[in-house]
């Protein structure tokens, strides 16, 4: 099928403007659930989703114990909706995200949450959802309708939601003005589409794939790899660049291919020093690099690191459509998969 006929790729190309109207629409809402969280001041911060939104909540994580120095936790919706069970919450903030807002486990923890007295926001791109009715706040992604399978826009817009609900929560003023630059700077990022399809093209025949990074970035590596599972059919793995070296890199060799996740800031160093590794046993190693590392694509995003992930996430969605296209399979009908979920 030719590029154009694919939702995947348009609403790829769509993130810039998504995110431009999301910051613009939606800066109201954002101060008035800081406003709530700082007169709450709550002691733990709990995350709850699924799948893609999942990805995004792991970057949530990282921005709430770095920016914020507040323990966070993942919920683990099976405990309510399997065994009737829920941990007591009432001095948390619980944020459930889900692009649909129809995952129905994802709901059920927040409205228990909620009944408990905890505080409650929803991250959603359909602020009349059911999540968005349960929870006592609502965000809304502002994506518009996404019709892939593979969520994209929607990935993209919660990542720069939760940065931008934690950055102003902090009270950060440098990475508050960097978010305005986040439509240039993914613009910049799909620009860099030709050379994203000539590796995509090159590499389609590789299988498995590993994706590696560390720190705010992690959260991506693993959209990279259910992307390439989803769209592409690939064998795909995401480990954080530490763990990949307490073992699974022993497993590694010629067969395998590595896409690296480089960010700028504390983990580009050490990051390079695995890629050496890597290569130094004929690993195959791609990297995506957002500082000044040349790497296989390369964003000079200027952002700081916080923010990186966000220009991530298109370039990795480029790739994973790309991929999917050179393997001659279409990326908006993936086999057993429908648009939303429902788990409980």
């Amino acid at each position: 099928m030719p590029t154009r006929a694919h939702a995947m790729h348009a609403e790829t190309m769509e993130q810039p403007q998504v995110l431009a109207r999301m910051l613009r629409e939606h800066a109201a809402g954002v101060g008035e659930v800081v406003a709530a969280l700082r007169r709450r001041n709550p002691s733990l911060v709990v995350f709850v989703a699924r799948g893609t939104s999942h990805n995004a909540a792991i970057y949530g994580q990282y921005l709430v114990e770095t920016l914020l120095r507040i323990p966070t936790a993942t919920a683990m919706p099976s405990v309510t909706t399997l065994y009737g069970r829920t941990p007591n919450w009432e001095a948390a903030a619980v944020i459930g995200v889900s692009q649909s807002g129809r995952s129905i486990d994802v709901t059920e923890v927040v409205a228990e949450a909620r009944r408990q007295g905890a505080l409650t926001v929803a991250v959603t791109n359909d602020p009349s959802s059911p999540l968005a009715e349960r929870a006592a706040h609502v965000l809304p992604l502002a994506a518009g309708p996404e019709h892939a399978v593979a969520a994209t826009k929607t990935f993209t817009a919660s990542l720069a939601m939760l940065a931008a609900l934690v950055v102003g929560w902090g009270q950060h003023r440098e990475l508050a003005r960097a978010l305005g630059r986040l439509p240039e700077v993914t613009g910049a990022v799909l620009a860099q589409e030709a050379a994203i399809r000539a590796l995509a093209r090159k590499h389609a025949k590789r299988d498995p794939w590993i994706v590696t990074t560390r720190g705010y970035m992690l959260g991506v590596a693993d959209e990279a790899a259910l992307k390439l599972k989803e769209a592409a059919y690939t064998t795909a793995e995401s480990l954080s660049a530490a763990e990949l070296l307490h073992g699974p890199i022993a497993a590694l060799d010629r067969k395998s291919t590595v896409l690296l996740l480089l960010p700028p800031g504390r983990a580009t160093a050490g990051l390079i020093d695995v890629r050496v590794q890597l290569r130094g046993r004929s690993v195959p190693t791609l990297t995506f690099a957002f500082g000044d590392d040349p790497g296989d694509v390369a964003v000079r995003a200027g952002l700081p690191e916080p923010l990186a992930p966000i220009a991530a996430a298109p370039a990795v969605h480029l790739f994973a459509y790309h991929l999917a296209v050179a393997r001659k399979l279409n990326p908006d009908s993936p086999r057993g998969l429908r648009k939303v979920t429902l788990t409980r």
